[in-house]
């Protein structure tokens, strides 16, 4: 990921921090309710790893430590989503249509995303008109950061560069 080639990429950036193997179930975990320690430990995670991943997920601010205490008992920490973790729920939604699509169970939908608690949702592309844009229909382009590199490095974007033009 280090490579320059990944450093003006936002979805290695992204993988940084979500690509460590449980934190996407531990986020979807904190998305249905879950706080706290023993709850996050249900999905089968060692707890060593468990306490390693929900460090990372607080140093990378998507959930945040909240100091709770029940009546009689010492005071304990549990884990509440930030903002910067509730806009990880699209990627979720996204990982779990594809799953749905692609690596269907017999028995059905594992998880339904909801407005309301009550009408199924989907993701979908929209132009800034907020019109509908099929999949088909859509690319990915270099940005600005990219193109500012290549002229840093004093490398010309003519297009043909490929993924590798800044290593």
């Amino acid at each position: 990921m280090s490579l320059p080639a990944n450093r003006h990429c936002p979805i290695a950036r992204t993988l940084a921090v979500l690509g460590q193997k449980w934190n996407l179930l531990l986020l979807r975990e904190a998305f249905l309710g879950r706080t706290r320690f023993a709850e996050f430990q249900r999905i089968g995670i060692p707890n060593a790893t468990l306490g390693q991943r929900l460090n990372d997920l607080v140093g990378a601010g998507l959930l945040e430590r909240v100091t709770y205490q029940e009546e009689g008992e010492r005071s304990r920490e549990e884990y509440v989503l930030t903002d910067a973790g509730r806009d990880v729920l699209p990627i979720l939604a996204a990982l779990s249509e594809w799953g749905d699509r692609h690596r269907p169970q017999e028995t059905g939908q594992g998880v339904i995303y909801t407005a309301d608690g009550e009408r199924p949702v989907h993701l979908e592309f929209r132009d800034p008109d907020g019109e509908p844009v099929p999949q088909d229909a859509v690319t990915i382009i270099r940005g600005p950061a990219y193109h500012a590199a290549l002229t840093a490095a004093g490398r010309s974007p003519d297009g043909d560069l490929g993924a590798d033009a800044l290593s």
